[in-house]
């Protein structure tokens, strides 16, 4: 699936790719620099917004030290690919053989997640939720303990870890997928022998996973405690489904989406056929992929709920969130279901049937998705297409300055940008419209705050020089003839940003903010030295640091579950 990137030498850029980008290569420079700071020094116009420390910290330090180690952006895209692609694919095999499916069908079903829709929208567009679907299918081991009421220390204290890990790259696709744990709950509370002690070790779950989670809690909590945060861009619901159900209801739909439908058929009809000789497990199993599934279709009122409740738009955005975290447990449903029926002799006819099906399907999802990336690379080699279309951005929403003297205007132009070892250029030369957690005023749906960010933030930076100092402090420098009473400084200040203008801090009360939540200041003739630095509460400090040492040994203690889990699992006969 990589292969067209490689051989083409095309990196792809997406409608996420700068916004994740800006993010990685903070956090690599702040490896760099051994300057570690809650806001964005080096990136997102420098305009002092604090994005890593709300999105994935922990995964985007890891990745900024890929970016340093390999050198360019186009390194790092084939790299960050083939990571995701195989911890999704392994995740999915492990799930498989906890199930006991035989080895053939568990990599089949690797090979047919990872070139789904789950994870395959990270190649296309750098959707970092893939690699919180990556791990998705770790909660069949959860499943599988709440089911047969094992609610032993070690199994909760494994459920804790594993929501840490989904949460730790993306919050969201964890608070959506936490659900899929209840029916099996509900179960296991019925046949737990000890219910209170049962419950006990659940607390214990759910400390560990709070303790691990730290680090994205406090943040928020020191955030949203003392400003107004600009939420996430809204998105009209029913333009963010995507119909498993009806193949190719898009031009561009994969056709591994149409694997996907033929597989949530089957399992509907075998969920009916076989109703009595299915497993209580595999029909809680597929019963709630089936609503998963559903729920990412215009089968759901999207429209309705959107007027019932507009801030869904904001934060949901994209019912598809539920179908791709339907997808996962929808092949393992259907494929248990298949086992259940068949029986578990691998011997039988029917059972070699089930494997060299999953295998075609796979070969399918996996080939014609190579088609797909190539088509995508052709469109990055094509020097007609503009650079807006290729970053699927409004015109108006993405600013290119010069390279070599010339003004990047098309997609072709960023290829040596990508491939360059100085990674800094593509920040400098784009500046795309993303003022997601900017500290605004207070939140009002007409206020067209993409164009504000243009206006006050990245139209006037050229006339400041930003210098990043030691200890997480950034400084602008300017020059102008005359004193102002009130000028406009590309720069926000959230409520515990320390603001020092010419050696002096400046209090609350002389800190005049914009709509976007930009500076306004009254400045004198001559040079003028603004730095800005933010000091979180010490509570966010301490327990942020906590998380940091709870995941170091709590990673020492799942790599050796999960080795154990894995020697269980090889040794199991296979179906």
């Amino acid at each position: 699936m990589v292969s067209p990137l490689v051989f083409n030498r095309t990196a792809i850029m997406g409608v996420d790719t700068y916004f994740h980008y800006n993010r990685v290569y903070e956090a690599a420079m702040q490896l760099q620099h051994h300057n570690f700071s809650f806001l964005n020094l080096y990136s997102f116009q420098q305009a002092g917004r604090v994005v890593n420390q709300l999105y994935s910290p922990l995964l985007t330090y890891l990745f900024g030290g890929l970016l340093l180690v390999v050198g360019s952006w186009f390194r790092f895209q084939i790299l960050s690919i083939l990571i995701l692609n195989f911890t999704a694919g392994l995740t999915m095999y492990w799930a498989a053989r906890r199930l006991r499916f035989s080895r053939h069908t568990a990599v089949a079903l690797g090979m047919m997640y990872l070139s789904s829709l789950s994870i395959y929208s990270f190649i296309f567009g750098t959707n970092w939720r893939a690699f919180a679907l990556a791990w998705v299918p770790l909660l069949i081991e959860p499943m599988k303990n709440f089911y047969h009421g094992d609610w032993s220390f070690r199994a909760m204290v494994s459920l804790g870890l594993i929501i840490g890990v989904i949460a730790q790259a993306q919050m969201m696709t964890m608070l959506l997928a936490l659900p899929v744990l209840i029916p099996f709950f509900v179960v296991g509370l019925f046949k737990s022998r000890h219910l209170g002690r049962s419950l006990g070790y659940l607390g214990a779950a759910i400390l560990t996973a709070l303790v691990l989670c730290f680090n994205l809690i406090m943040p928020f909590l020191d955030l949203v405690k003392t400003n107004t945060l600009l939420p996430p861009a809204q998105q009209k619901l029913t333009s963010g489904v995507t119909d498993f159900i009806l193949p190719f209801s898009s031009s561009n739909a994969a056709i591994s989406n149409f694997v996907v439908f033929i597989v949530f058929y089957l399992g509907i009809a075998g969920l009916i056929y076989y109703w009595r000789t299915t497993s209580l497990f595999t029909k809680l199993l597929l019963i709630t992929a089936l609503v998963y599934i559903v729920l990412g279709t215009n089968l759901m009122p999207w429209q309705t709920i959107q007027k019932s409740w507009p801030a869904l738009s904001n934060f949901l955005q994209l019912p598809r969130r539920f179908g791709i975290i339907g997808v996962p447990l929808l092949l393992l449903g259907s494929v248990n279901l298949c086992q259940d029926v068949i029986g578990s002799d691998p011997q039988r006819p029917a059972n070699k049937l089930v494997n060299f099906a999953a295998v075609c399907f796979a070969l399918i999802s996996v080939l014609s998705l190579t088609v797909a990336v190539q088509q995508a690379t052709d469109q990055f080699d094509n020097a007609s297409v503009s650079l807006a279309k290729g970053f699927q951005a409004q015109p108006g929403f993405i600013n290119s300055h010069r390279y070599h003297g010339k003004k990047v205007t098309k997609v072709t132009q960023m290829q040596p940008i990508l491939h360059a070892k100085n990674t800094a250029l593509l920040i400098k030369v784009i500046d795309r419209t993303t003022p997601d957690y900017v500290p605004i005023k207070k939140f009002n749906r007409k206020t067209h705050y993409y164009s504000l960010y243009n206006k006050l933030i990245i139209k006037p930076k050229a006339k400041y020089h930003y210098t990043v100092k030691a200890g997480g402090k950034l400084q602008l420098t300017w020059y102008q003839t005359k004193a102002a009473s009130k000028r406009g400084i590309p720069v926000v200040a959230y409520t515990n940003s320390q603001i020092t203008l010419n050696g002096q801090r400046l209090t609350a009360a002389q800190l005049h903010k914009t709509t976007l939540g930009t500076l306004r200041l009254k400045t004198p003739a001559g040079k003028n030295t603004l730095t800005v630095t933010y000091q979180p509460h010490k509570l966010t400090t301490i327990l942020t640091w906590t998380s940091v040492i709870a995941w170091l040994a709590g990673l020492i203690w799942l790599a050796d579950r999960w080795r154990r889990s894995w020697q269980r699992a090889e040794k199991a006969p296979a179906h």
